[in-house]
């Protein structure tokens, strides 16, 4: 998805070198690695991510990059690895600690439906 590969199944970055880009992702996480949705696969390795961030920026994928990332030990993802040009991070949480779920059962009402599950973490 991030390295902008159209011939990849599934949806892509589309953007170009004239785009500012915006990527915001939330799940589990734990030191070096984030969680993706049941039935996508195993996890995603902090330098596969920043693989991805720099191909991206070689097909000059976009102007400036800023990467929001909601998970535990969500440093640990960047910390010592972001090696993307035009590229910054914000993480919930330190290399090291818990990012605590926030708007949880039973604040978790959308359009007046409860959608079973956190809605966003805490920035500790």
């Amino acid at each position: 998805v991030l390295k902008g590969d159209s011939t990849a199944p599934g949806p892509g970055v589309k953007s170009t070198a004239e785009d500012k880009a915006l990527v915001y992702y939330t799940d589990h996480g734990g030191p070096g690695i984030l969680g993706v949705p049941s039935g996508a696969g195993d996890f995603i390795h902090a330098s596969d991510l920043n693989d991805a961030l720099v191909a991206l920026n070689e097909k000059n994928g976009y102007k400036e990059l800023l990467f929001y990332l909601e998970a535990c030990e969500s440093g640990s993802i960047f910390a010592n690895l972001l090696k993307a040009p035009k590229v910054k991070a914000v993480t919930a949480a330190n290399p090291t600690e818990s990012s605590w779920g926030w708007y949880c059962p039973p604040q978790d009402t959308v359009q007046g439906k409860s959608i079973g599950s956190c809605l966003g973490d805490e920035f500790s």
